[in-house]
């Protein structure tokens, strides 16, 4: 069987990149690759620089491909170590190093991506970084479903711990109640299905940090539902409940600035010591929060944490790419909020008929195909990525939200890693 994909060799050093032996140029079609991808190889071309002429050769499988770090390390990846390079069907498969010689990040980057690169980063605020997210975050199982299935109601294969070893720190967390439990929920009126409880998210993120992991996770909880009673917005009491559970069980909140905007922070203000959780709360305001006794809790009103987001609403990716490259600018230009992050919506948005289960791809399907088109360098704006996007100064997407978090592939997260180190200010 062979496999047709795009090779998208992505370089955020401040090295130029020059092909020795035969030069395919940076869009490589990769057919049968185990007989077209045999030997790749590139050297850095930089005589004044101690890492000049690193090569790197690529061997080829049928469904990856394996770069060589013969000559150099990445974080998480030791020099003489082999990294491997999934090959996605149809779209864009990324080789991505960031960094200089003296720390180089890579595909395959440590589970603690934030701490790690503290020293590059800490000193950025949220507002100067990329951060990866995941769409319907706690979709990753079908619980109590009313019509809702897998094919047209789950929207990630891993659960929330798998989402954070991939890197993901933003999660979009719809709040349901069902069967009087707290869950998570994906509904179009009526018709949908829960999926984690928010126990089990709560335990997923302390067995998280408690590992050692000193990083900056976001919950931004909207859409709340009470499935039980008339499928209406949480009451007062529901939503107390609700955060109190949070305040209860979670561990490693973060209590500081509880009056202030959080997206004017530096980063290293969240994580130098410990983890930081922060949970938004989309449907209460900073004076509720306060007079029920969340504030320097780990409780956030939307004011404090803005975000400007817009999702495109197609099925279409071109539309997609179009609509969220033209908001990209237009935000970037005027926000609607000075102190807004610009969430960039990478996601599939189905049809009615869809998503009562009639017809189509599933949307774990649809969301794979999408995201297979994040790391695209070939093309025309706006119909390539943020990749191409940012070097083309249309704005920097503060957060990059997709659906189906890969599972064998954390490519996301270096593409954050690369665009924060790349463009931002320097620590």
């Amino acid at each position: 069987m062979s496999i047709s994909t795009n090779l998208s060799i992505i370089n955020f050093t401040p090295y130029d990149w020059t092909q020795i032996g035969q030069a395919y140029g940076a869009e490589i079609v990769v057919n049968k690759p185990a007989q077209a991808q045999a030997q790749w190889p590139f050297t850095w071309a930089d005589d004044t620089n101690p890492v000049a002429n690193l090569t790197l050769a690529v061997s080829g499988s049928s469904y990856s491909i394996n770069a060589a770090l013969d000559q150099y390390s990445t974080e998480n990846n030791p020099k003489g170590s082999v990294v491997n390079i999934p090959l996605a069907s149809e779209t864009w498969s990324p080789f991505i190093l960031v960094g200089n010689e003296s720390n180089l990040a890579g595909n395959n980057p440590p589970t603690d991506w934030m701490a790690q690169n503290l020293p590059y980063i800490g000193c950025l605020t949220l507002q100067d970084m990329v951060i990866p997210g995941s769409h319907d975050a706690g979709m990753s199982e079908i619980n109590y479903p009313r019509e809702g299935t897998a094919a047209n109601s789950q929207t990630q294969t891993l659960n929330i711990t798998g989402q954070l070893q991939a890197g993901i720190r933003y999660f979009d967390i719809r709040p349901t109640i069902s069967h009087g439990q707290f869950y998570t929920g994906h509904y179009t009126d009526e018709l949908g299905a829960n999926g984690e409880s928010i126990a089990d998210i709560i335990s997923d993120i302390n067995r998280f940090t408690a590992k050692g992991n000193k990083e900056l996770i976001i919950l931004e909880l909207s859409h709340t539902l009470d499935t039980d009673t008339g499928y209406q917005a949480f009451s007062d009491s529901q939503y107390s409940s609700l955060l109190s559970q949070f305040r209860t069980g979670t561990k490693n909140l973060y209590t500081g600035h509880g009056a202030d905007v959080l997206t004017k922070l530096p980063l290293s203000d969240f994580i130098s010591n410990s983890p930081a959780v922060v949970i938004v709360c989309d449907e209460r305001n900073t004076s509720w929060l306060a007079s029920n006794g969340f504030r320097n809790k780990g409780f956030y009103s939307s004011s404090q944490f803005p975000v400007y987001n817009n999702y495109a609403d197609t099925t279409d990716l071109a539309t997609m790419q179009k609509d969220q490259y033209t908001k990209l600018v237009a935000q970037t230009k005027t926000p609607d909020n000075a102190a807004q992050l610009f969430l960039l919506s990478w996601t599939f948005t189905q049809n009615v008929i869809d998503a009562v289960g009639l017809g189509g791809d599933t949307l774990r399907q649809s969301a794979t195909y999408f995201n297979g088109f994040l790391a695209q360098v070939g093309g025309s704006v706006p119909y390539t990525g943020p990749v191409t996007w940012v070097a083309e100064k249309a704005g920097l997407p503060n957060i990059i939200l997709i659906d189906n978090v890969p599972t064998n592939n954390r490519f996301l997260t270096v593409m954050a890693i690369g665009l924060t180190r790349f463009y931002g200010t320097q620590c």
